[in-house]
């Protein structure tokens, strides 16, 4: 049993080191695209970016599943490994919220972190309206989640939620500057 847990761990310390991999691409692609977008260009490879994520989401939730027998069998490095899976869904959730703010909505983070002037323009406007579809976007993604059919989806779904909460919370204070 011990042998087969340690196999497992193996597993997962090189299959997250290949989902940190992924990220780091998706992440690069992403600031890149950003950068066009700055420059006034449109974005290039925001499907790359977009299936880079997913390929990245599904190979998290395969590791939640093998964090989970580890954890069931009271192996001592489950804990650990829990971690290293979670702060891996972590940064998949901010590398996505971002691709979603500022690729998606194809405003520069100069227009997006500028002041609103009396007269809001129509990039201004616009760019409001494509925050208003994100809330309402995450809104039916939370309400129609679910609660998961066993307990590594269960944990997928409310880190996920987690890190949705504090990327709203942090755009609420934004607004509120």
């Amino acid at each position: 049993r011990l042998e087969r847990l340690q196999r497992v761990v193996t597993k997962l310390q090189m299959e997250s080191g290949l989902c940190e991999e992924q990220l780091n691409q998706a992440d690069n692609l992403l600031q890149a695209e950003l950068r066009l977008l700055e420059a006034g260009k449109g974005p290039q490879k925001a499907m790359e970016v977009e299936r880079d994520l997913d390929k990245a989401d599904g190979m998290i939730r395969l590791l939640f599943t093998d964090v989970q027998s580890l954890k069931d069998g009271r192996h001592p490095q489950g804990e650990q490994m829990y971690r290293r899976v979670y702060r891996l869904h972590e940064r998949l959730v901010s590398i996505r919220t971002e691709y979603n703010l500022r690729l998606k909505s194809g405003v520069p983070l100069a227009a997006a972190a500028a002041p609103v002037a009396a007269a809001p323009s129509e990039a201004a406007l616009r760019y409001v309206q494509e925050l208003r579809g994100w809330v309402q976007d995450n809104q039916r993604r939370v309400a129609g989640a679910g609660w998961g059919m066993d307990l590594p989806s269960l944990e997928s779904l409310l880190s996920a939620h987690r890190g949705l909460h504090r990327d709203i919370h942090d755009f609420g204070a934004k607004v509120q500057r």
